[in-house]
């Protein structure tokens, strides 16, 4: 008896462009946004690296491993932002306020500089002789983000309690701090977001972006603090043409 064949029949070349078109249209739509969720993801998960660091920060001062902190701020194109800080211990601390000749009283004029304080003015800068402190220091760095508006570094400084607040650079303002930061997407022209500070730093508001009309400001993040280590955060999203201000 004859065996029936077989009959193995492939795909047409009409099922195969059905196919590829379907694939086709689902990556248009998805890819898109999946592109705008990541860059939400990147902004949001960057602005709440920067409020934990701030918090772990303040509470090294709380728990009295530092009397005096320092943030260094850094942020640039090429290299994103970089967070870096030093601290002063309270035994230290209370020698240097006490010692006329001490920068602390020599240069009273900016307790927070970063270029001009003797580096042995931080006692964690000689971590050899003291490398139980360097669980309480922090660093962060990130080149997928940058700060709003930066022309070299900046500063921050805090002390226990909240007594002495101070800042250089462009968080200062005649060595009064400003009380938040910009955290702006490092890509194509959200780097370029405009956003206009308030003049006067003890303004706790926080400004939304002000380029409604056109594309730089769709991924933007910020983190507001206090002198006594109050922290929060914020984000702002613009979807499509729409004006939607998602500030949380």
């Amino acid at each position: 008896m004859q065996e029936q064949e077989k009959k193995n029949k492939g795909f047409s070349l009409l099922e195969i462009i059905v196919v590829l078109a379907i694939v086709g249209a689902l990556a248009g739509v998805g890819i898109p946004n999946f592109t705008k969720w990541n860059n939400s993801r990147v902004v949001s998960n960057a602005t709440e690296q920067v409020a934990s660091l701030l918090r772990n920060i303040h509470a090294t001062t709380e728990r009295g491993t530092f009397a005096y902190v320092q943030v260094l701020f850094e942020s640039d194109s090429l290299d994103g932002i970089t967070i870096r800080t030093k601290g002063v211990t309270m035994d230290n601390f209370t020698a240097k306020m006490n010692d006329v000749n001490d920068v602390w009283n020599t240069s009273s004029d900016n307790r927070c500089s970063i270029g001009e304080l003797d580096p042995d003015f931080w006692t964690s800068e000689d971590l050899a002789e003291r490398p139980e402190l360097r669980a309480s220091i922090f660093e962060m760095e990130r080149n997928d983000v940058i700060f709003q508006w930066f022309d070299g570094p900046a500063s921050v400084c805090f002390s226990r309690n909240g007594k002495f607040f101070y800042a250089d650079g462009e968080l200062g303002l005649d060595e009064q701090p400003e009380h938040y930061i910009y955290i702006l997407l490092n890509k194509d022209e959200n780097a370029m977001c405009a956003i206009d500070y308030v003049a006067d730093p003890l303004e706790k508001v926080i400004p939304q972006p002000n380029s409604w009309d056109d594309n730089s400001c769709k991924y933007v993040g910020a983190v507001k603090w206090t002198r006594f280590g109050e922290v929060d955060t914020f984000k702002w999203n613009k979807r499509g043409s729409a004006v939607l201000s998602e500030w949380k």
